[in-house]
């Protein structure tokens, strides 16, 4: 099959299916609309792109002089606004609730589009895999709230696709990745490819990035903290991915068993803190374990640069996901950064390489699909005939399943993360003071 069929299947199957949809929804059923949708794990709401509704009447508001941060009278859900208040200082652009459809179908095909500049899959798995990553629930679930999530990834692709080539565009890449921490606080990660450049470039970056949130802390500092109590949060055994959803769930469990006894908190309370620690001290270990493997370092090492860069900056946000808080599922589109780089290293001839690379992307592609996975399973088990206590049993099974499944994904980007910043001329630098030389491969 020729190469350029493999690059465009991902794009061109995921475009195929937007515009079916679109149709679907316009000229069609929108009962079969609906049930596609629930079939994918998303519950819909009654139009599409609602996410990118509640930012276009932010906008609308605030031209109108409206505090939108605490609600937002503009927005079918009135939701308090959540995101970085630099987006409000964009409502002069005279767009608003009634431009929704128009303006979320544009940012669909815009992310599409952007799937076509990933690295292309090589072989027949690899196309299977990528795609199956790009129709997941993840994936569909942001294009149908068209969630600004979309722009971030795109900002993300682009720096990373600017990190290729001559200075000044590199320079131009980090100030993409810096409007898009500025913009959403998390991409602030993206950052992490800086440290690829001699001491003096990442010096004047660190310096420019540093001085410009603190401009941005001084102007707006009172709305973010307004706006925080609005960052999306709920249940441990949902869509929300986050270090604390084992841990803390256990601990509510630990609790509920030890109930009604006065100590019941105690117990909770000393389940969370000791599972945590656990969860991270494995983490470590299992990253001891990769990077203690010269021929994963090699493999890294001699990645394309398109797919190193790519791998690290989609780990590095998914990572500082993980940790900062829970993230709502369609932030996992971040993972499509990653797979490329994680399928050139199962290319490598090496059996215990092959089996990293396969088993983490096929793992990821699960994870991307594990709303839908969950519901599904659910469905099933809820079903007249099935015992409760089985039911129950089946539904803990799945979602401890899941969680130890992120903590394993999350300790293979801890590992890609370190492997870059040994690389990396200042870590040198600094290891040249002390007369010493990190590792080499």
């Amino acid at each position: 099959m020729p190469r350029w069929v493999y690059r465009f299947c991902p794009a061109g199957t995921a475009l195929a299916a937007f515009l079916g949809m679109t149709c679907l929804y316009i000229y069609g059923d929108r009962e079969l609309y609906d049930q596609i949708l629930t079939a994918y794990g998303i519950v819909p709401f009654r139009f599409p792109f609602v996410d990118i509704s509640g930012s276009l009447a932010a906008w609308e508001c605030a031209r109108q002089g409206v505090d939108v941060i605490l609600s937002n009278p503009c927005d079918v859900l009135h939701r308090g606004y959540n995101y970085s208040p630099l987006w409000l200082a964009a409502a002069d652009i005279p767009l608003g609730v009634a431009d929704t459809t128009a303006v979320g179908w544009s940012l669909g095909l815009l992310f599409i589009a952007s799937l076509s500049l990933l690295p292309p899959p090589r072989e027949p798995r690899e196309v299977i895999l990528t795609i199956t990553a790009t129709m997941s629930t993840m994936v569909v679930f942001g294009l149908e709230r068209a969630n600004p999530d979309l722009f971030l990834f795109m900002f993300a692709l682009s720096a990373g696709l600017l990190a290729e080539g001559r200075l000044g565009g590199r320079l131009l890449g980090y100030c993409i990745a810096l409007l898009a921490a500025l913009l959403k606080y998390y991409p602030i990660m993206l950052l992490m490819i800086v440290f690829r450049e001699r001491i003096s470039v990442l010096l004047a970056v660190l310096l420019l990035a540093v001085g410009l949130l603190v401009v941005f802390w001084a102007f707006y500092h009172a709305d973010v903290a307004r706006g925080l109590p609005h960052v999306a949060s709920g249940r441990y055994d949902t869509d929300l991915f986050a270090a604390k959803n084992l841990p803390f769930m256990v601990g509510i469990m630990a609790e509920n068993a030890a109930g009604p006894s006065p100590s019941a908190a105690a117990v909770g309370y000393i389940a969370t803190v000791g599972l945590y620690a656990a969860l991270v001290g494995a983490l470590f270990a299992i990253y001891r374990r990769l990077e203690g493997l010269p021929e994963l370092r090699a493999a890294l090492a001699s990645l394309p640069r398109r797919e190193r860069i790519l791998l690290v900056i989609g780990s590095a946000a998914i990572v500082g996901c993980f940790f900062a808080g829970q993230s709502i599922g369609y932030r996992g589109v971040f993972l499509l950064l990653v797979l490329p780089g994680l399928l050139a290293v199962a290319r490598s001839p090496l059996r215990e390489l092959r089996v990293l690379g396969v088993g983490t992307s096929i793992v990821i592609v699960l994870l991307m699909w594990g709303e839908c996975l969950r519901l599904a399973l659910h469905r099933a088990l809820d079903l007249p005939g099935i015992s409760e206590v089985l039911s129950n049993e089946a539904k803990i099974q799945f979602w401890l399943l899941r969680e130890l499944c992120w903590w394993w994904v999350v300790s293979v980007m801890l590992a890609v993360i370190v492997d870059f910043l040994r690389d990396s001329p200042v870590v040198r630098g600094a290891w040249a003071l002390f007369g010493r030389t990190p590792a080499r491969v």
